[in-house]
């Protein structure tokens, strides 16, 4: 299963940045740093509420994306799901339980919950779900709460301008909700008796829909954490994050 999503992260690349002093810093040589790395997580997510480019970091509230498709699934999801114009909500009060940076096996793995993820966006679908027909085109709405995510990125060291830098190579992402909430304006061009009990259906039945298109959604958010945590460290030398 391919997901595909277009996004424009515009930051500056040429030169190296300082941490800003709003963020923690944390040394790797003391013997709080994974409780302390976890502090710094949670109050560097808290002012994304504007781009900070010097350190490569975007405006997460909200994060705005052109284009999102999600194919169908296996199962009761057999439509595709094409969105554009997302505004994505709730990044910045993401929550980090666990943040461990493994320096000798080049490993990142963290844990985090995001309170209530919500997706503004105009959809385009078409197909079944269940054994329901559903089309449509028009303003929707998702909101996904309590999501638990484990985010793992493995990373290589080089050197640009005598410092050192954290480059990854490749990550995973899993995203688990507590629950999901489909609004779909003027499905079946407007026929509300119909859109209403299509989207009690998407309601009702949330936990099988969500577990069978779950990869496309995280390979989906898995490229956006990828490109927010690239563009942090092609910035910010190692020195200044684990001085």
């Amino acid at each position: 299963m391919q997901s595909l999503i277009i996004f424009f992260f515009v930051v500056g690349v040429c030169s190296s940045a300082h941490l800003p002093s709003t963020f923690q810093k944390c040394s790797r040589n003391k013997s709080d740093f994974r409780q302390c790395l976890v502090k710094a997580a949670d109050n560097c997510v808290s002012q994304l509420n504007h781009a900070i480019p010097s350190a490569g970091l975007i405006n997460l509230e909200p994060l705005e994306i052109p284009f999102m498709f999600i194919p169908p699934g296996s199962g009761p999801t057999k439509f595709d799901q094409n969105y554009t114009d997302l505004k994505i909500s709730g990044l910045t009060k993401t929550k980090f339980s666990t943040f461990d940076v493994d320096f000798d096996n080049k490993i990142i793995a963290t844990h985090f919950t995001i309170p209530e993820l919500v997706l503004n966006f105009t959809y385009d679908v078409g197909g079944k779900i269940l054994v329901f027909p559903l089309s449509g085109h028009g303003p929707g709405l998702i909101i996904l709460d309590e999501m638990v995510c484990n985010y793992t990125c493995h990373f290589e060291e080089y050197v640009k301008n005598g410092e050192k830098y954290f480059k990854i190579t490749r990550s995973e992402l899993l995203m688990q909700p507590n629950s999901v909430h489909y609004k779909l304006d003027n499905l079946f061009n407007g026929d509300e008796q119909l859109g209403t009990q299509i989207n009690k259906v998407l309601n009702d039945n949330w936990r099988d829909l969500y577990a069978d298109v779950k990869s496309g959604y995280e390979e989906a958010y898995n490229k956006i954490f990828n490109s927010v945590f690239s563009n942090f460290f092609n910035r910010v030398p190692v020195s200044e994050l684990f001085g």
